[in-house]
């Protein structure tokens, strides 16, 4: 009879051993979760804030090259007719900045940015323009569809305003 109640003793212990353990493993899993989401919300934020540097060194160098501010200054001010290669370099420029819109589209999806910055980081397109536009409903399947519905969203809108 005492070998029975000391095995009976010996198998709670080992029941409780055993949740305990599994209650250790759920509270680790749940921190390496954590921990992952908390990793993966640095590396949003950085990627983010490359987004921003590269935005700003494209501004820059706009701004420093006398022949790309003129020929901003000629898309963007003027009616004039581009020629072939002002229109290739202006296309690449466009292209660049979508490019950069779409890198923030992914990090206003999964929460790093809110809708405010992103159409901040979406302003220097000037997507309203007209040639813009046109370079934009000539190029839009070469990004991603979320992407080019948040966008034609916006030319629906900026339209509906007009």
């Amino acid at each position: 009879m005492k070998r029975q109640n000391v095995k009976d003793i010996l198998e709670v212990i080992g029941f409780i051993t055993i949740i305990a353990s599994l209650v250790f493993v759920g509270i680790e899993t749940r921190n390496g979760a954590i921990q992952t989401e908390q990793n993966t919300r640095a590396i949003e934020i950085a990627a983010y804030q490359e987004l921003i540097d590269n935005i700003a060194e494209l501004n820059r160098l706009t701004l420093e090259n006398p022949e790309v501010a003129a020929l901003m200054f000629k898309a963007f001010r003027t009616d004039d007719e581009l020629t072939d290669l002002e229109s290739f370099r202006l296309s690449r420029a466009w292209f660049m900045r979508l490019r950069h819109g779409d890198i923030a589209y992914v990090q206003f999806e999964r929460g790093a940015i809110n809708e405010e910055q992103l159409r901040s980081v979406l302003r220097p397109i000037n997507i309203e323009h007209p040639r813009v536009q046109a370079f934009w409903n000539s190029n839009q399947e070469n990004f991603a569809r979320g992407y080019r519905d948040y966008i034609n969203q916006l030319l629906a809108e900026s339209n509906a305003q007009k």
